[in-house]
């Protein structure tokens, strides 16, 4: 019986980050309906886990690509973003390949933690170096934007202001570290949602204010400068976002403000112990609610993605 021939599968496991907005604010909106951000970002070390496989890549190769995730309410077909993420990257270089990608969620869909754009990103620049593709910064963020607003950022993997439509990624040196909670009561905002309703309340919004400027600038978080404006149509609507910020405020946090377009809840507290006390509290009082201690010093290897 002659032996199968040796496989060519190469395997590698990436952690991939979530992010909170310290700030949001809708600036203006383009001609085409697209608003224009004023945010500053922060990943967090709240993280997927992404397992890859990748066989038979070359020239000529038809590119089929599997995902499988831990969450019924994750897609695992071509609309995935980790998937569109690798479709274009083969197409880029005008390569096919067998790939699997399996995906064990923590951060939570739905929760303005960007855990999709993430996961994109993640795979956008890890498999570009860990495959050689070599495509160019510039070209990979152009990519980026194409996959999603967040995803830009999610390739700096490093706090930043944000701005336009997402394309204007700018780090911020030398950002003090916090330690934060995230809480996430069981409910899933549609950000399509939440700026259709924030249109028709603000139909012409205009600069607000310099929150995001002065976060950038080494200010500290406080309540004055955590401001979101998709708060003014998320809250209303969804009670239970609203009763966990009051929550958080109420429990000690210095400050607290909701991330993205919710449903997720971010307080600021002195230390990392302050934040395991926190959320314990917050466990204890709503069971319901998924609560996080979570800091913003990753290391490089959760941001770039390690290979095995």
């Amino acid at each position: 019986m002659q032996a199968a021939p040796p496989s060519t599968a190469r395997h590698a496991i990436w952690r991939s980050p979530a992010k909170v907005n310290l700030c949001l604010r809708v600036v203006g909106r383009r001609r085409d309906g697209y608003h224009l951000l004023d945010s500053v970002f922060v990943p967090i070390d709240l993280c997927d886990e992404l397992r890859v496989t990748v066989d038979a890549i070359g020239r000529g190769v038809p590119t089929r690509i599997e995902v499988q995730c831990d969450r019924a309410d994750v897609p695992e077909d071509a609309s995935n973003l980790a998937a569109r993420a690798t479709a274009a990257l083969l197409a880029e270089r005008e390569l096919g390949a067998s790939v699997r990608i399996v995906i064990a969620k923590t951060i939570p869909p739905g929760a303005g933690l960007g855990g999709g754009s993430g996961n994109a990103a993640t795979v956008l620049r890890a498999l570009n170096t860990w495959l050689g593709l070599d495509i160019a910064p510039p070209r990979l963020r152009e990519l980026a934007l194409a996959l999603g607003a967040d995803v830009p950022f999610f390739l700096v993997g490093a706090p930043a202001r944000v701005r336009g439509i997402g394309e204007d990624v700018q780090p911020i040196a030398d950002f003090a570290a916090l330690a934060l909670v995230v809480a996430i009561p069981p409910v899933a905002v549609s950000t399509a949602w939440a700026f259709r309703a924030f249109a028709e309340l603000v139909p012409s919004p205009v600069a607000s204010g310099d929150e995001a400027a002065r976060l950038a600038a080494g200010a500290p978080p406080t309540q004055a400068l955590l401001v979101n404006d998709l708060e003014r149509v998320v809250l209303p609507a969804f009670p239970a976002i609203a009763e966990l910020k009051r929550r958080l405020l109420a429990s000690g946090a210095e400050a607290a403000v909701m991330s993205g377009s919710g449903a997720a809840i971010i307080g600021v507290v002195p230390s990392r112990a302050d934040a395991e006390r926190l959320a314990a509290e917050v466990r204890t009082r709503a069971p319901e609610v998924a609560v996080y201690a979570v800091g913003t010093d990753l290391p490089e290897v959760d941001r770039v993605g390690s290979t095995a």
